[in-house]
């Protein structure tokens, strides 16, 4: 005989047919079960309240650390992430009287949901106070659409490296590269929940003057009076951002001007679109490196930056999108 699984819900539609007077024969032969399959789902009503038994509980050793262990376990994981094995091996030792062995130690760590990955360091300076504060105010005042972030990012040669390779298993994948530093171009692009609004590239870095003119030429006028869409102008707490003429020009256009609070990156979606476009820039590095015009190349390398991903990134920072 085949084994054939029956749902959960065949079963107690049998049931319900069986309740309201329904033979188990026919109702075996409607359904294309048998009768003895009835009768047991019948048995499991009766004795466990559902069709389906409960699970019989598992077999096995008793766990080295119980409840209020793996709870505190979870605790100092979350304080202290970067802490080895052996670490918390000893932790246990004082904190709990136990011995658990590294494997048992990493599975319990495991179950708790936990898994092993490179360490995301926060600048010490950041403020989560202001943080906190910065996160409300965004959250109970404005929604993505209203939003549009600015900031720079850069590329030299480096930038059009690829990290990984392919090699025969105990070799290390190698290319042949050129060590000297080529020419440095910067991008400062606006970004709001349908992409990015404006860019510019420019030969070296971006100044105070040359960011002022960004703005208030490129970006302003695709913005709109608050509240409407566009409207909120966010930008982080670098030096050449914090003039007050900067300030007063937009203002004058009715639009809000609000900065990110100290070491915030996180906060800022744009941030995500640069990562797309360097990405972008690795896939195509030949014809960027060969490119007759850098500058053209890097704003076709912006394009990269799509409605769908920029909503992502918005509701990724915590906007409301």
């Amino acid at each position: 005989m085949v084994f054939r699984k029956i749902s959960r819900d065949i079963k107690e539609r049998i049931m319900v047919l069986l309740d309201e007077g329904w033979i188990p024969a026919e109702t075996a032969e409607i359904f294309g079960v048998s009768e003895r399959s009835i009768y047991r789902w019948q048995s499991n009503v009766e004795a466990h309240g559902s069709v389906v038994p409960p699970r019989k509980p598992l077999q096995g050793r008793p766990r080295v650390l119980n409840a209020d262990m793996t709870h505190d376990l979870s605790t100092l994981i979350s304080e202290a992430p970067e802490m080895y094995l052996d670490e918390i091996q000893d932790w246990i030792a004082l904190a709990h009287d136990v011995c658990i062995s590294k494997p048992a130690l990493h599975q319990n760590i495991a179950d708790c949901g936990l898994t092993y990955k490179m360490l995301h360091k926060a600048a010490a300076e950041r403020d989560e106070h202001a943080r906190n504060e910065w996160r409300q105010a965004m959250q109970a005042n404005w929604v993505a659409s209203q939003c549009v972030v600015v900031d720079e990012t850069s590329k030299d040669d480096r930038t059009l490296a690829r990290l990984y390779g392919r090699a025969p298993s105990g070799h290390r994948a190698t290319i042949s590269a050129n060590f000297v530093r080529g020419q440095r171009y910067s991008m400062v692009a606006a970004m709001g929940v349908e992409g990015y609004l404006a860019t510019r590239v420019v030969e070296g870095s971006v100044d105070g003057e040359e960011f002022f003119d960004f703005i208030v030429n490129e970006v302003l006028p695709k913005m709109n009076r608050y509240p409407q869409d566009n409207s909120v102008l966010i930008l982080d707490n670098c030096a050449i951002h914090k003039s007050e003429a900067l300030r007063e020009v937009v203002e004058a256009c009715g639009v809000v001007l609000e900065f990110l609070p100290p070491y915030s990156p996180d906060f800022n979606p744009i941030e995500e679109s640069f990562s797309c476009v360097k990405a972008w820039i690795r896939r195509h590095w030949l014809r960027i490196q060969n490119a007759e015009d850098p500058f053209i190349a890097l704003y076709e390398a912006s394009g990269a930056v799509t409605a769908a991903k920029a909503k992502e990134w918005f509701r990724h920072s915590g906007y409301n999108v």
